[in-house]
């Protein structure tokens, strides 16, 4: 049976059938548009509605007017589409940061029934429930990673799976799309990022690393394999996946995985915190492999590139604690590649506009991500941040246009460029691990030979 009808099978057994009349029709009184539906608060959440949704509206407002590089359609459908008249339907549409377990058991008494709208839910992504009310209605609840970035993605999302109904859907739920992100509810959960790293790492026993290598962690975990260091110990949650090796010639590595929203955007920053909090004594190498958009440079793309400052590429920086707003990165990777770049990180795609992209390209700035301004922060916030060394490579996957019209090398292509490129993301770690004294002597030669192949083919490109 394909996945989709599963779903639908799922909330046809909460009595939320979209052919019975359960779901909103235009003029219903079931929704009230007037004003943002109350909930119950839970203890240990701050409710902050108004800030993230508020801010998405204003950054898709900016998107449209500056000129749109994301395909917005593209982007909101691609995680949400599927639900679309759930999600039109449904009383409220409620967003909750934190642990999972935390979540479902302070919500559940609200609800007869609370039941996830996908088999197999990845716990380093957002994940869908619908809880059934009384009188054929229900929520749908979103549970997410505690980052504000996650749940501003989240929102913006949902307003352009809106934004972008059919005009079927439309005369369906006229009423409900005429004020549809008033029923959107952001609760943020008080427990820190950092407090469930630190609670990860001490259940797990991991202390005191010698290197971590943050990001592209199959490839890591390949090489290492590759390099004889075999049956390491692996783990993951929500808050973290990681590959975990006690002894590679007598060095403790940490490889984390930034798949997903665990360590997204500014929960990078408490990722940093909680390394240092328990390597007390050890000085680790930190090595960060991140997937960014090239400004205006397409002939980046499919290149790894070292990142030699850093900046807060957010056009209302404002809104959020920060710390200095330009960080000069002591980027020992820049001996490893040959392309430097000035670097920009902002909080949401959303933000790179053709405008944008030509403000932020007079200032130089040549690659934008979503993390390493907040790795560099955090590091260099550090009373440690002196005695790291720090490789921060880049993986140019994708170019931001000062042209509308230059659709080619869009976000929407970069996961072909990751699955291009593994050979070279290897080749880079592996120059990292030789740097460490993790790797002595020679790399095996089938893994030279293989690296050596993909650089002939991405200079060919």
């Amino acid at each position: 049976m394909k996945r989709h009808l599963v779903n639908l099978l799922t909330i046809l057994t909460l009595g939320l059938s979209l052919s019975c009349g359960v779901v909103a029709q235009p003029g219903s009184s079931a929704i009230d548009t007037a004003q943002r539906p109350t909930v119950q608060s839970l203890a240990g959440f701050e409710d902050q509605t108004q800030e993230i949704v508020g801010h998405a509206e204003r950054l898709i407002e900016k998107n449209d007017r500056e000129g749109a590089v994301l395909d917005q359609k593209w982007y909101g459908f691609r995680r949400f589409g599927k639900y679309q008249e759930l999600f039109l339907g449904a009383d409220r549409v409620l967003f909750y940061g934190g642990l999972e377990a935390e979540i479902r058991s302070r919500i559940e008494r609200q609800y007869l029934t609370l039941a996830p709208l996908d088999e197999n839910q990845d716990p380093g992504d957002i994940r869908l429930f619908a809880g059934r009310l009384p009188g054929e209605k229900w929520d749908y609840i979103v549970i997410g990673q505690n980052g504000r970035e996650v749940a501003l993605k989240t929102m913006i999302r949902l307003i352009y799976m809106a934004k972008f109904a059919d005009d079927d859907i439309k005369r369906k739920y006229r009423v409900r799309l005429q004020a549809f992100s008033r029923s959107l509810r952001v609760f943020m959960s008080r427990v820190s990022a950092r407090h469930e790293y630190l609670t990860f790492f001490n259940k797990h026993d991991i202390r005191n690393p010698d290197a971590v290598v943050i990001g592209f962690m199959s490839d890591a975990r390949a090489l290492m394999s590759e390099l004889g260091f075999v049956n390491p110990e692996t783990y993951s949650d929500e808050s973290l996946r990681v590959t975990w090796h006690k002894n590679a010639n007598g060095k403790k590595v940490l490889l984390i995985s930034i798949n997903g929203n665990r360590i997204f955007a500014s929960r990078s920053a408490q990722l940093i915190e909680a390394i240092y909090e328990i390597a007390p004594d050890s000085r680790p190498l930190i090595t960060f492999l991140g997937s960014a958009g090239a400004v205006d440079a397409p002939e980046l793309v499919g290149k790894i590139v070292a990142p030699t400052s850093v900046m807060n590429g957010d056009p209302f920086p404002k809104v959020k604690d920060q710390g200095a707003l330009v960080h000069l990165i002591r980027n020992r990777a820049a001996d490893l590649v040959p392309m430097q770049s000035t670097h920009a990180s902002v909080e949401s795609v959303v933000v790179e506009t053709t405008e944008w992209a030509r403000e932020i390209k007079n200032r130089r700035v040549r690659t934008v991500d979503q993390e390493l301004y907040y790795v560099i922060d955090a590091i260099n916030s550090s009373a440690r941040g002196a005695e790291s060394q720090v490789y921060a490579g880049i993986l140019v996957t994708d170019n931001i246009a000062t042209d509308k019209s230059a659709t080619e090398l869009t976000l929407e292509h970069a996961e072909e460029t990751i699955a291009q490129t593994a050979n070279l993301r290897k080749q880079f770690l592996l120059n990292v691990l030789k740097q460490k004294g993790i790797l002595k002597g020679p790399a095996p030669q089938k893994i030279l030979e293989e690296n050596g192949r993909h650089r002939t083919g991405t200079s060919d490109r």
